[in-house]
């Protein structure tokens, strides 16, 4: 029971699923998570994703109406931090820009997009959490439009994959018209056909336990009671058993008998597919059923950000081991950034927005592409931070980064940089000039007595004074600024500088 006297934080998590929309609001105490309200409306928006991958007026006011009652229930509890993650579908959908618009309007919080290996990555974080778990796991989550696979030990991923099948898109494509065994067959192959250029890559690691975890699982376990006894395990053997049954004439009506609601039951046949696919791939026998999943995942990260241990500093130092990054030089970019971000913040309103902390991960991560080209090291980095793995950074926080760090030299087109639903273009192109100058003003590599600048901003105009012990090599850096103060100018921007 809730301790009413407990002050600390509140949190609310909310998925964007494919087929639920999933709040939870708790307090979290040590990895522990102590809930305090769940909140479950089935929106089905994957029924809505048409053959062009728009999503349908219809399927759109379904998700606006519920997160309308989402928000207000947030706001109603006072939640200190949000946040809200979308998965498969609006990964998907080609219209998600405008839908994302209606939603957080309507939600009254930023909604992020984040890829199908950063939710299997939250989705672990959730059950090995929860669990209290030490030793290495597999999980799977099978949702409405794809399925999650990873293994890891402790806290620590080894291996995850996202694949684009779900009990909501195999219903569609496999089980609208009939149910035997014909088509079981043949949904069973489509799902070993997606997994059969991992499965030896997850083979690799030898796993202690195996978990199975949302409402696919938690509806297989129920089903699983028609053909065994109830347990906490599913049992790829009754799993079998459980097809078997469904094919025969009534088998279906039978999911009624322990629990399984209609809308459950129209899409699991689907589910036992997948289920059964991923088991035999992996070699898999049984599975423990977790309750845990997503959204306890989101709501362990949000409590751990910040400390030595976060997604976002372990990515960091990981990328910068693999790429051989300059950690010295790299941190007094970062430090740079933050510098002249403080100075300009509240002029420039780029405040509010976090884009500071993508400011300085850029700084860190802005030499990866040196293992690639050193002439034109900016573009490989920009394409490697906007294409890889990045733990703890979502769709749109990659592109920004790629922006950031593949414009921080040579030449700068502002018409070239994209159209981003995060950022304004006068914004992005600020962020941009910061980050450029903060680059610049390191081309030595020799250390800065950073106080020695200062820097303010009209409008469009960067000014600053600089004490002449500023620079060790005078001519060479005031030519770079009148090298970038020339290119500024052709933009419309304008640069200048004072040494007093």
């Amino acid at each position: 029971m809730t301790d009413k006297n407990d002050d600390s934080e509140l949190l609310a998590a909310l998925d964007l699923g494919s087929n639920s929309f999933h709040l939870i609001i708790a307090r979290v105490h040590s990895a522990t998570i102590e809930p305090i309200k769940r909140v479950k409306h089935r929106v089905k928006l994957r029924s809505g994703l048409d053959k062009s991958n728009e999503l349908n007026c219809e399927a759109m006011l379904r998700a606006v109406s519920s997160l309308k009652e989402m928000g207000a229930i947030i706001k109603e509890t006072r939640a200190t931090k949000v946040r809200v993650v979308a998965t498969h579908t609006i990964r998907e959908a080609h219209n998600r820009n405008a839908f994302l618009t209606l939603a957080e309007r309507a939600l009254g919080f930023p909604i992020e997009i984040i890829s199908g290996c950063e939710e299997a990555r939250l989705i672990y974080q959730g059950v090995v959490q929860s669990e209290s778990l030490l030793g290495r796991c597999l999980v799977i989550d099978i949702g409405g439009g794809s399925t999650e696979i990873v293994v890891g030990e402790g806290s620590e991923t080894h291996y995850r994959e996202s694949k684009s099948m779900g009990c909501l898109s195999f219903t569609e494509r496999f089980f609208s018209k009939e149910l035997n065994e014909k088509v079981f067959k043949k949904a069973e192959i489509a799902a070993l056909q997606k997994l059969e250029f991992c499965s030896h890559r997850f083979k690799q690691f030898k796993w202690n336990r195996g978990f199975a975890t949302s409402g696919t699982a938690k509806a297989l376990l129920k089903a699983v009671g028609l053909v065994g006894d109830h347990s906490e395990k599913l049992l790829l053997s009754e799993l079998l058993e459980l097809r078997e049954l469904l094919c025969q004439k009534s088998g279906f009506e039978k999911l009624a008998w322990v629990g399984i609601d209609e809308a459950r039951a129209a899409v699991l046949p689907a589910g036992i597919a997948i289920m059964i696919a991923v088991m035999k791939s992996l070699g898999v026998s049984e599975l423990t059923f977790c309750s845990a999943a997503l959204r306890e995942g989101v709501l362990l990260e949000m409590e751990s950000q910040g400390n030595e241990r976060s997604a976002r500093l372990l990515t960091r130092q990981d990328m910068q081991t693999r790429y051989h990054v300059d950690r010295k030089q790299a941190l007094q970019v970062a430090e740079t950034c933050e510098y002249l971000w403080n100075q300009v913040a509240v002029d420039w309103k780029l405040e509010g927005a976090g884009f500071n902390v993508l400011l300085v991960e850029a700084a860190h991560l802005y030499e990866v592409g040196l293992q690639i080209s050193v002439s034109d090291f900016q573009s490989h980095s920009g394409y490697i931070l906007a294409n890889s793995e990045l733990p703890g950074f979502n769709q749109d926080e990659q592109q920004l980064l790629g922006v950031l760090v593949s414009n921080g030299r040579k030449k700068f087109k502002r018409r070239s940089l994209p159209l981003m639903r995060t950022v304004s273009h006068k914004v992005l192109t600020r962020l941009v000039r910061l980050f450029r100058l903060a680059v610049l003003l390191n081309n030595s590599r020799q250390p800065l007595v950073i106080d020695l600048l200062r820097m303010k901003v009209a409008g469009s105009h960067l000014q600053l004074t600089i004490d002449k012990g500023f620079f060790l090599e005078q001519a060479l850096n005031v030519a770079d600024l009148d090298k970038e103060a020339k290119l500024m100018a052709k933009l419309g921007h304008k640069l200048s500088y004072q040494l007093v």
